[in-house]
């Protein structure tokens, strides 16, 4: 039974294959699949025939952008080669210069003239005195009040920037002096100027400010201004026609 539904089913199989539909669509598909793969071949031969045309070209450029990088990487290796030397050789040099001038110098500061120590010494002493206290000084040279505004207009002098003023000189001195021990010779005129045109310290600077008053009483400023109203008027009646 079982091999003759096998027979039946093998029979149908064999005229569905050789039906002309079947054969039919077989055929499409094949001729599809190859119009397909046509298509594709097609593409590859484009590609390769495009590719023949670009990458020679590429290469060209490639090998031509190479030996110019070549010779220019050879040039900055030389360039960097004495871009060294020189830096070496200018590094040298100051070194060399620095260390025979700070010989010299030494030689400079061990006889120099007795002169500039004296004078330092001055000058040192004179910054210790506009440094000690009481050298500042501030006077009150007087004050107005305005009862409108309720400030003071408030004024003193102080010789503050006579002493920093002074205190400049000194400081810039010494640093002359010190210079002074590297010169051939000693300058003993223009240390006398110098110990001659300190500044001087009396020298009074006015200053102006604005202070609030001391807060009073509402009260009694009120009855402050009737009082003085008051003897106004009386002083005015008093007066003669």
């Amino acid at each position: 039974m079982k091999k003759a539904e096998n027979e039946k089913a093998e029979k149908l199989l064999a005229e569905l294959n050789d039906h002309p539909l079947t054969k039919k669509l077989r055929e499409d598909k094949a001729a599809e699949t190859l119009a397909t793969r046509r298509e594709v071949a097609g593409k590859i031969e484009v590609l390769r025939n495009e590719e023949s045309a670009v990458l020679p070209k590429l290469q060209a450029d490639l090998q031509e952008k190479e030996a110019v990088y070549a010779a220019a990487k050879t040039v900055l290796e030389g360039a960097a080669v004495k871009f060294q030397a020189a830096t070496l050789a200018l590094r040298q040099a100051r070194l060399t210069f620095d260390t025979a001038i700070r010989t010299c110098e030494a030689a400079l500061l061990q006889n120099y003239d007795p002169m500039i120590d004296e004078s330092l010494l001055f000058f040192r002493d004179k910054l210790d005195f506009l440094r000690t206290p009481g050298r500042i000084s501030r006077n009150a040279i007087g004050a107005e009040r305005n009862i409108f505004t309720e400030k003071k207009t408030v004024k003193q002098e102080s010789n503050l920037p006579a002493i920093n003023s002074a205190m400049t000189y000194c400081r810039a001195a010494i640093t002359e002096l010190e210079n002074m021990k590297l010169a051939p010779a000693v300058d003993a005129e223009r240390i006398a100027g110098l110990k001659a045109g300190i500044p001087k310290i009396d020298v009074y600077t006015e200053y102006t400010g604005e202070k609030p008053l001391p807060r009073v009483n509402t009260v009694s400023r009120t009855d402050w201004s009737i009082g003085r109203l008051n003897e106004k008027f009386k002083e005015l009646m008093g007066r003669p026609i």
